[in-house]
């Protein structure tokens, strides 16, 4: 078949194989991108260099290495994929989030402000503490960016492997999305969304009403767009959201802005923001599962350094 052919593009269930002719292993990895569905994807070869690669930029949820693409079993392989092949904030089923997703959570105690953050994400918290005039407002983002940097370095920073089966790797792991849209006022919630998506490594369209305070050094911020729109400019940017994936609000949105983002296929995330950065962080992450044979002909070896 040909690149950007029907086969190419649509996602075909059934007993039928279409190939394709790539020149070398980074044409093949965009030709698998290249389509709005990202379920899984395999790659048979015994190069680690191209394993490493192919990891790296494959845009699935679930990516098999010199094993089949199918038989996920809940616990080894959590299920679940990216772009068109998810629904919602894109909870793995049989993953450590799904069950998390199904309630609404909310703050009823402050997390402990004991771990060290890194210089980037210090700076920014002086600088949301020194934008806000509440009394309150210092001791909770404190406590709200050492949760984040807690969380990150203990979960989402981690690969997982709770089952580890000898001869075999199932890693669970956590990317970045693309692009998340903030729509809401200059508050103390605009803070912790900053802080959660900056600790994320996620990069974010800031969305602020005309009648908001400016908050101009935002836009100096490294992976922060700042603009300024009123609510119709708002709900263009949800149908043309180019690289963005999902919406974070904590306020009522309009229903055209709710229609907008359904038919661009943007999830809203509308919970409420909390300083937990294992209940925050991963709306500004994507969850992915990398399945990979270890052994040959009865031998089972170790992959080399990668990472």
């Amino acid at each position: 078949m040909r690149p950007g052919s029907f086969f190419h593009r649509t996602e075909c269930f059934g007993p039928v194989l279409g190939l394709m002719r790539a020149e070398d292993l980074d044409q093949a990895i965009e030709l698998a991108n290249a389509q709005p569905f990202g379920l899984t994807s395999g790659i048979q070869t015994l190069d680690d260099r191209e394993i490493a690669r192919w990891v790296d930029r494959v845009e699935a949820g679930n990516l098999y290495v010199n094993r089949p693409v199918t038989g996920a079993i809940v616990g080894r392989q959590p299920f679940g994929g990216w772009k068109a092949s998810s629904v919602g904030p894109g909870a793995k089923a049989g993953g450590p989030n799904y069950v998390l997703q199904l309630a609404r959570w909310r703050q009823v105690s402050r997390p402990a402000a004991d771990e060290p953050l890194a210089p980037s994400v210090a700076a920014l918290l002086e600088r949301c503490v020194a934008a806000l005039d509440d009394d309150g407002a210092p001791a909770l983002l404190r406590a709200s960016a050492a949760s984040y940097a807690r969380a990150w370095r203990e979960h989402f920073g981690r690969e997982h492997d709770p089952m580890a089966i000898r001869g075999e790797r199932n890693a669970f792991r956590y990317r970045p999305c693309r692009r998340v849209i903030v729509r809401g006022a200059t508050t103390m919630e605009l803070c912790q969304v900053t802080l959660a998506a900056y600790v994320a490594g996620t990069p974010l369209t800031v969305s602020l009403s005309p009648d908001s305070q400016p908050w101009a050094w935002l836009a100096e911020c490294d992976g922060v767009d700042l603009v300024v729109e009123a609510e119709a400019g708002f709900v263009e940017r949800l149908a043309h959201p180019k690289d963005a994936e999902r919406v974070r609000v904590w306020e009522p949105i309009s229903t055209a802005a709710r229609a907008a983002a359904n038919d661009a296929g943007l999830t809203v995330i509308d919970a409420p923001v909390l300083a937990s950065g294992r209940l925050e962080l991963r709306w500004y992450l994507r969850e992915q599962t990398v399945s990979r044979v270890l052994h040959r002909y009865g031998s089972v070896t170790e992959p080399a350094a990668t990472e």
